[in-house]
């Protein structure tokens, strides 16, 4: 066995066990097809196939760029043969590309956390999309046809901290593969690559500049900490530092959903106090059913997740939560506000203490689709409901 440092490409198809319970030997056609499709593009690309099982495969590139090229090729091809095929037997491939180091077996698997973490960014990734780590991103920015969308932090399994994550979106593919070879041919001309020189030393202050102007605001570089409290701040500039938020009104209440990429708990209750609310608290089923249907009026809210082979989907956190050594798994569970629990909607055998330390509540689903049930979670996710009252704002509700 040796080690070595390289890019690790993860692809699976996306609800493939549902597909194969559906028509197994029309997914069994298709997949060799796209195999097929795949197993070529790769190694156009000097990229080389290490573990596959099923529908999933691993493959190792020496150049990031080639990687994310041959993914790119490979979804924009996989949607060119999909046109063909009946919409109900359609196969779509989710990409994660990682940079990492990994362990290659007698046999040429390869092993590791570097192939772990790009397992888990294809699992974020949107069917027939591509997701990359941070690590691939800065080896690729600037020299794609396209611009790299940053998707924010990511818990994922296994992994303490989050993960950044950028996406190539499924509506980028068509003209990303169009355009590649052109702006391929043209990088590599000799008076281009001397042009370019100049023009690096020249533009290298304007650069830094643009880059400074565009990247990700500072609040969701960094993760979050306690000292970075939003108490006295008014609404309209808490807000602004998020870049997805959604308002409405419910009885007495307004209700605001907040994609957070992440944080703790303590960060979510500051933020909560700092807006003059608190996190959700849902006494019936018709205020349930109305702060769902809130979270769905946007996308962006929800992320399908990997959990164990299986789809999960994962929402907003709400404001319930569980007493330090109450009996579990339901025991000790309460608003954040006081208010009792005189309504729940927990997801069948939910909550159920999984790993023995969920203390918290988010509206979650098995399988890719949402639904208006709550499961319990640790730690806080990528969203958050909160209400404010009317006793607390005043004139503003209604």
């Amino acid at each position: 066995m040796g080690r070595r440092l390289t890019t690790i490409f993860a692809a699976d198809i996306a609800q493939y066990s549902q597909h194969v319970e559906d028509d197994e030997i029309a997914t069994l056609s298709h997949l060799a097809k796209l195999r097929e499709i795949m197993d070529a593009i790769i190694r156009k690309h000097e990229g080389s196939i290490a573990n596959t099982a099923g529908d999933s495969v691993i493959a190792v590139f020496d150049s990031a760029v080639e990687a994310v090229l041959a993914a790119i090729d490979i979804q924009a091809a996989h949607k060119n043969y999909n046109e063909t095929v009946p919409s109900a037997q359609r196969l779509k491939y989710r990409i994660g590309i990682n940079i990492g180091d990994v362990t290659v077996q007698p046999n040429g698997d390869v092993l590791g956390g570097g192939v772990n973490i790009a397992a888990r960014l294809e699992s974020i990734a949107q069917p027939g999309g591509i997701c990359l780590s941070e690590g691939v991103f800065e080896q690729v920015d600037r020299k794609l046809p396209t611009e790299l969308k940053r998707i924010g932090e990511h818990y994922v399994k296994n992994l303490a901290k989050p993960i950044t994550v950028y996406a190539i979106s499924d509506a980028d593919e068509n003209f990303i593969a169009l355009s590649r070879r052109k702006w391929a041919a043209f990088i590599r001309k000799p008076a281009f690559l001397a042009g370019l020189a100049i023009l690096t030393v020249m533009a290298f202050g304007a650069s830094v500049f643009v880059l400074t102007q565009q990247r990700t605001p500072e609040w969701a570089q960094r993760a979050y900490k306690k000292e970075d409290s939003v108490q006295g701040k008014s609404e309209k500039d808490i807000l602004a530092n998020f870049d997805l938020v959604t308002e409405g009104h419910f009885g007495h209440s307004r209700y605001l959903v907040i994609r957070t990429w992440g944080g703790t708990m303590a960060v979510l209750l500051d933020l909560a106090a700092g807006l003059k609310g608190h996190l959700a608290t849902i006494t019936s089923a018709e205020e349930n059913e109305f702060v769902y249907n809130l979270t769905l009026e946007k996308p962006g809210y929800w992320v399908v997740q990997d959990v164990d082979g299986e789809p999960q989907s994962s929402g907003p956190m709400i404001g319930l939560m569980q007493d330090d050594g109450a009996k579990e798994p339901d025991g000790g569970w309460h608003w954040v506000d006081g208010e009792p629990l005189s309504y729940t909607a927990w997801a069948p055998y939910q909550p159920g203490n999984s790993g023995g330390h969920q203390n918290y509540a988010q509206f979650r689903a098995d399988g890719s689709k949402p639904k208006p049930t709550w499961d319990d979670i640790d730690p806080a996710q990528d969203a958050v409901v909160i209400e404010i009252e009317k006793t607390q704002v005043g004139q503003r509700i209604k």
